[in-house]
């Protein structure tokens, strides 16, 4: 007979390799953002200013909202460890690929915004992906695995009302 916790995880096993991923990959590129700013190798552009890294810390949330206010950092933290377990308990509500997907990325990019905010103060913030100037935003990995995982969601949720 399988004990609670091993049913509590099997439940949510595609969704939290999702998350583990989507962490990993999110600390490693953080991690090689650190250390090529530290070399002064950023900003690198694959297009000038258009496609490429370039270093920001960003203490706020999306987009710098809140950036200026002292509080936001453990704010915003505690507000990613809530909503982390949430999602870990929404897991388990379905068995939807898609469903775990999505959850799974938004779990692994609220955790790795909560450890930079843990661990610097701030978030560490990199990628450029500005055409033409219409998105002047940097951001990092944990951002767009949120975003893909809130696009997900959304396709799920789609896809159970048609």
């Amino acid at each position: 007979m399988r004990s609670k916790v091993t049913g509590y995880v099997a439940t949510r096993r595609l969704g939290l390799l999702v998350a583990a991923t989507a962490l990993l990959l999110d600390w490693a590129s953080k991690a090689w953002a650190l250390a090529a700013q530290a070399a002064g190798t950023l900003p690198l552009w694959l297009v000038e200013g258009e496609l490429g890294a370039r270093f920001a810390w960003n203490r706020g949330m999306s987009f710098s909202l809140l950036d200026d206010v002292a509080w936001a950092p453990w704010l915003l933290g505690a507000a990613g460890i809530v909503a982390g377990v949430w999602f870990v308990q929404w897991l388990g509500e379905s068995r939807r690929a898609l469903h775990q997907w999505g959850l799974g990325l938004l779990i692994g990019g609220a955790l790795g915004n909560v450890i930079d905010r843990v661990q610097h103060g701030a978030v560490v913030d990199f990628i450029v992906l500005n055409p033409a100037g219409l998105f002047p935003f940097t951001f990092n990995v944990a951002d767009a695995a949120i975003s893909l995982g809130v696009v997900l969601l959304l396709l799920d949720s789609w896809r159970q009302r048609a």
